[in-house]
């Protein structure tokens, strides 16, 4: 693989993983590289190519009607987000993100953290912005400065894998998907912090689903409430604050596996996965391999 590709992967990758599109499958190809990802039941291809004379191009090979289209058109930059949605005006509000959804290995991250404008300044100070552009060393400087200074403005909730597990399979024996567990996790969380502080005016989520499942579950609990729900939530910076401590506390929890298993447990979907939950199994048996990682991943079936 030519290193310009390996370069635009490095960025790309752990963009489509935050989006929910799971790498599950790669081969190489002429002048560069296919790749497979997986949403929910869907799948889509994306070939990578390199050229001295064109540099990187890209193409994605799905039906018009895949879901998934959309979601790896807006990873590509190729699609920007819609201009027409409002932005607000609130001075107390809450932003919600989650991360690790896109992780074979490791727990999901819901976090939720509530703003007074008259703190927006030291936020910014602290570097606030998206998790995505800062390094691991950035993220958890950061994060503990939160903690510190604004305890009580933090809501999270860590799914450990074997709890994460058991809902998920009571979830799928509803005929419900994933983003009906991540939009109850949101709507959790975010009822705990707005009936904490009750001059919350709104509240902004990170979308992670077109149908905005986590609005329709907060809005039967609070329907006064103003909510907003839109991709590339990060940009708000309550918003960029939750995904910076959900970010901090997926670090901290692959660190403690890492330490409690004596093994190394990398983040992803991608190539290579399988050899680390095959070197589990081999030390701790098939059965304990729910303690680890998500079960309904592909990966699980294909070891």
């Amino acid at each position: 693989m030519h290193k310009a590709i390996q370069s635009y992967l490095a960025d790309l990758l752990p963009l489509c993983s935050k989006e929910g599109l799971q790498l599950t499958g790669e081969k190489e190809i002429a002048y560069g590289i296919q790749l497979e990802f997986t949403g929910n039941q869907d799948t889509i291809l994306l070939n990578v190519y390199y050229s001295e004379k064109k540099g990187i191009s890209t193409v994605i090979s799905a039906k018009s009607n895949n879901p998934l289209k959309r979601v790896l058109e807006i990873c590509l930059g190729r699609q920007s987000i819609p201009e027409d949605v409002p932005q607000h005006n609130w001075r107390h509000w809450v932003g919600s993100d989650e991360c690790g959804k896109g992780d074979y290995f490791g727990p999901l991250i819901v976090c939720s953290f509530y703003l007074d404008i008259k703190d927006k300044g030291k936020l910014v100070k602290f570097g606030v912005c998206d998790s995505k552009k800062l390094k691991k060393e950035q993220i958890i400087e950061i994060a503990k400065r939160l903690y510190h200074d604004f305890p009580d403005n933090i809501e999270c909730l860590v799914l450990k894998p074997k709890k994460y597990n058991e809902l998920y399979a009571n979830f799928a024996a509803q005929r419900k998907n994933l983003n009906d567990l991540l939009a109850w996790s949101h709507s959790k969380i975010l009822d705990n912090l707005i009936k904490r502080h009750s001059q919350i005016e709104g509240v902004f989520i990170d979308q992670f689903s077109t149908a905005k499942k986590a609005s329709a579950l907060l809005k039967k609990l609070h329907p006064d409430m103003q909510i907003m729900e839109r991709p590339d939530g990060e940009r708000d910076i309550a918003v960029a604050a939750a995904s910076i401590i959900a970010r901090y506390q997926l670090l901290q929890s692959f660190q403690s596996m890492n330490r409690f298993f004596k093994l190394k447990f990398p983040m992803g979907a991608g190539h290579g996965i399988k050899d680390n939950a095959i070197a589990f199994i081999q030390q701790y048996g098939r059965e304990r391999l729910s303690e680890v990682a998500k079960l309904h991943f592909k990966t699980t079936k294909e070891i």
